[in-house]
């Protein structure tokens, strides 16, 4: 009887441990990673890394902002003959994108503001730079031209994670992983050109939106725009959620651009040291 209960349970335990792997059990979480070398006198570098960052951005710096494409969806779509909705996905990508865009000409001015699209993130990393910049009409135009020596890239949109990394050198940059688990998604995450998402103080991530804007009680062209793409949202069918995500997106580059103002008036006089200058770039 003994034997018959012991058989039935490891069976059980058996079944369950496959059935768990057949559905796709989550990655372990990683409890290990934080006495690797980017975590090496994290704490006493992090705030004058930030401080570096920030200086370095408004100073001479640039702000790029990564727009999805969504290529493989489109080219999947396409190649099983869904001509029709690969087409949808393509107008909605752009209508997105361009919403994106006039949002951050709109209420983004701590530094001068690029667009790229998801196909040069290699190029951004590398400072591959020269023409790879888009219009407002998602054009690439060679005579937009980023002198910028410092950048930090804007994902949007995206997923901020509990980060696996410290400060890393710009020695390590290119073959750092990223393996922290995810946290929640935001709608905007800064990273370095290596996409490495940034730390605390600088205001790497932004939640919130608000109704305040820099032209508040003014209407402008750019706002004209927007408001015709926000009328295009629903013939798309694009979904109510989603669709006041992007009407309140320019709500949260107000409030990004108004966090980064903050942080560098509590850095504007920091000079940089020479030993923090590897973690600038």
């Amino acid at each position: 009887m003994r034997i018959t209960l012991f058989f039935l349970i490891l069976c059980t335990v058996i079944n369950a441990t496959m059935y768990s792997q057949d559905e796709g059990v989550k990655p372990p979480v990683v409890t290990e990673y934080k006495g690797d070398t980017t975590f090496a006198n994290f704490h006493a570098l992090r705030f004058d890394i930030a401080k570096a960052q920030i200086v370095s951005l408004k100073k001479n710096g640039a702000l790029l902002v990564r727009l999805k494409t969504n290529a493989n969806t489109i080219n999947r779509l396409k190649a099983a003959g869904n001509n029709d909705l690969a087409t949808q996905v393509e107008r909605e990508t752009a209508i997105k994108n361009k919403i994106i865009i006039l949002s951050y000409l709109q209420e983004f001015k701590f530094c001068p503001v690029y667009f790229f699209s998801s196909d040069y993130s290699d190029s951004v990393k590398h400072k591959n730079i020269s023409g790879i910049f888009l219009d407002t009409s998602l054009v690439i135009n060679p005579n937009i031209v980023c002198t910028a020596s410092f950048y930090i890239i804007a994902d949007n949109r995206s997923t901020i994670c509990n980060s696996s990394l410290g400060v890393v050198p710009q020695s390590l940059a290119n073959s750092s992983v990223e393996r922290g688990s995810p946290e929640r998604d935001v709608a905007i995450v800064i990273k370095n050109r290596y996409f490495i998402q940034l730390h605390k103080p600088f205001p790497y991530f932004q939640i919130k939106s608000t109704s305040q804007s820099f032209y508040s009680g003014k209407e402008t062209m750019t706002s004209i725009k927007l408001d015709a793409l926000y009328e295009q949202l629903p013939k798309l069918k694009v979904g109510i959620r989603e669709s006041k995500d992007l009407r309140k997106f320019k709500g949260c580059i107000f409030l990004l651009n108004q966090a980064f103002e903050e942080f560098y008036k509590s850095a504007e006089t920091f000079s940089i040291p020479s030993e923090v200058k590897q973690f600038v770039y």
